[in-house]
């Protein structure tokens, strides 16, 4: 139940946090551009507010200033710091950091961070991103997405009328890296490369489609050879060059994944030199208790594709791709391309039954061939 007073009101948010919010007619309602994690921080934003309205309604010049909407870098770095995931958890470290680098790196030397979010314009936000370096399309993307988050939260917050972000298809990106799709045997050759330490990975990563970090947070007790599942709890990132274990970024992401015989076999061979403790890392760095660094596995990944013939710009993560479309091809629906690989819309599952349409039309051609080079010798 929202707490009244004679201005405004407190209410209690699911997260655990409160929002403030004050009419500003007949069934209207303004609310505070974040939420506070005490009543008594959210009723004295409210205390605040009232003050400075009554100013502004006074003509206090320094009033009428401090009502405007803040400037961009400050509500970007309110943002972030009130941020919370679709769960109501705090962001992970790695994700703060990326959107701290934003900040840092793209927003704020620029001339848009130091505008009021009411002064910017889609012309400005087109300036702005025709400022940012193209040679990293990727990074661009990424970083216009990021703004046209923020902006949105400031037009549910009434600080803005409008999203201001409206240059199309410039939050998405191609990829500069072309993705190399394996066969099995290319995957098996790959294993086989690798070495024992990390052959299991492989086949993890091609034949349950797992991530990086969900392969190397994997616990002895995450895998069970009896049901032949791989239980998805969790994943791992590196923050100055210390693991950190979290869930994954979506509920989409904690999944159960039924193992092939392969990945069963592979395991099982892994297991022998795997401490008997159910918490014991399946794959170890060079710390004890601890996974391998990301650079570092991938590092042994590359020496294995260049052993393999891969080509050098193969990657861990093309090892997905490579079970999805062959997932896809043997006709699994939408439904379930997402559910085993942890996608949290049917988008990137699409992606891979668009691969299979491709393939389909690809037989249906060389089909075409043998038809009519079969009709030319009934002909004779």
């Amino acid at each position: 139940m929202p707490g009244r007073s004679s201005f405004g009101s407190v209410e209690a948010l699911p997260s655990g946090r409160y929002r403030a919010r004050y009419a500003t007619g007949v069934g209207s309602w303004k609310s505070a551009p974040t939420t506070f994690s005490t009543k008594t921080a959210a009723r004295a934003w409210l205390a605040r507010t009232q003050v400075s309205l009554e100013q502004v309604a006074a003509g206090s010049p320094k009033a009428v200033q401090a009502s405007r909407p803040p400037r961009l870098r400050d509500y970007v770095a309110e943002w972030i710091a009130e941020r919370r995931n679709g769960r109501g958890e705090p962001l992970r470290p790695s994700t703060r950091r990326t959107y701290e680098s934003y900040l840092r790196l793209h927003l704020s030397p620029k001339r848009l961070g130091g505008m009021r979010l009411d002064e910017i314009s889609p012309e400005h936000v087109r300036a702005w991103h025709h400022e940012l370096d193209s040679a990293h399309p990727t990074g661009r993307a990424r970083v216009y997405a990021f703004l046209r988050t923020v902006l949105a939260t400031a037009v549910s917050d009434d600080l803005i009328a409008a999203n201001p972000c409206r240059i199309r298809g410039a939050g998405q990106a191609r990829a500069v890296t072309p993705v190399e799709v394996l066969t099995p045997h290319q995957v098996a050759d790959l294993a086989e490369a690798v070495g024992e330490r990390y052959a299991a990975a492989i086949h993890l990563g091609a034949w349950c489609q797992m991530r990086v970090g969900e392969v190397l947070a994997l616990r002895r007790r995450d895998v069970d050879l009896d049901t032949r599942i791989v239980h998805v709890r969790r994943g791992v990132t590196w923050i100055d060059g210390v693991a950190m274990f979290g869930p994954p970024k979506t509920d989409a992401g904690i999944r159960d994944i039924a193992m092939p015989d392969i990945v069963v076999e592979a395991l099982q061979r892994h297991l022998i030199g795997v401490g008997g403790s159910g918490d014991a890392l399946l794959f170890v760095g060079r710390t004890p208790g601890s996974p391998p660094p990301v650079q570092t596995f991938a590092d042994a990944v590359k020496r294995a594709a260049r052993r393999s013939g891969l080509p050098l710009t193969f990657r861990f993560h093309h090892l997905r791709h490579a079970g999805l479309s062959l997932l896809a091809e043997a006709g699994a629906s939408v439904a379930e391309l997402q559910a085993r690989a942890g996608h949290s819309t049917p988008a990137m599952a699409l992606h891979y039954q668009h691969a299979r349409a491709i393939r389909d039309r690809d037989l249906a051609a060389r089909l075409d061939v043998v038809i009519a080079g079969g009709a030319g010798q009934i002909k004779q």
